[in-house]
């Protein structure tokens, strides 16, 4: 009974764990692509995205390095007030939420299955292939507006990436913040600040 009692601790406590399976993204394609002022021509938000048509994972780890990839001396592509560098990226998709590691280039799987609805109050991006939500990270920053102008930032940055791209992306603030923020695991530090939809 005893040895029973053991296994049944242990199978329940490993179902509950979190999970935490890095995978590691194509290396992101930093060369070519359109002249800057073409980009921001076509830059537009876009709300018709087709639920059956993915992101390839190279489009992803693209749009991620534009967003918060490092450059050099562990430098951002984006700019953060004292080089705080207080920003956090998770990717929501229908089979997970991952974090992003830029210095690994890897997402981190925090929680398995379809959140979509967490992170969207809008029918189009509840049934959106990647929904990339935002969460600025209070541990590196006391003042709010720091995070704010640094996912602008960012999110400008997928907004350019996504129109060279041909993908399509609208930035939003609705969301299911204390569900999503429980699912992901943050802490009473970290603040989703907005959630970036793409798809085709």
């Amino acid at each position: 009974m005893k040895i029973y009692k053991l296994l049944l601790a242990a199978t329940l406590l490993a179902a509950c764990s979190p999970t935490s399976e890095a995978q590691v993204l194509p290396k992101p394609q930093v060369a070519g692509g359109m002249p800057l002022m073409e980009v921001m021509k076509a830059r537009k938000s876009q709300r018709d995205i087709a639920p059956d048509k993915a992101v390839s994972r190279q489009d992803l780890s693209n749009m991620l390095w534009a967003a918060w990839g490092i450059t050099h001396d562990g430098k951002r592509t984006i700019a953060t007030a004292m080089n705080r560098q207080e920003l956090d990226f998770y990717v929501v998709t229908a089979t997970e939420i991952g974090k992003y590691d830029a210095a690994s280039n890897t997402l981190t799987t925090v929680a398995t299955g379809d959140y979509r609805t967490l992170a969207a109050k809008q029918g189009f991006a509840a049934t959106a292939p990647v929904n990339i939500v935002i969460v600025g990270d209070g541990n590196k920053t006391d003042k709010p507006e720091f995070m704010n102008y640094a996912a602008g930032a960012a999110s400008q940055n997928i907004y350019l990436y996504c129109a060279q791209a041909g993908l399509k992306t609208v930035l939003r603030y609705g969301c299911d913040r204390e569900g999503l923020a429980k699912v992901m695991k943050l802490n009473d530090k970290q603040v989703i600040l907005y959630v970036q939809t793409v798809g085709q």
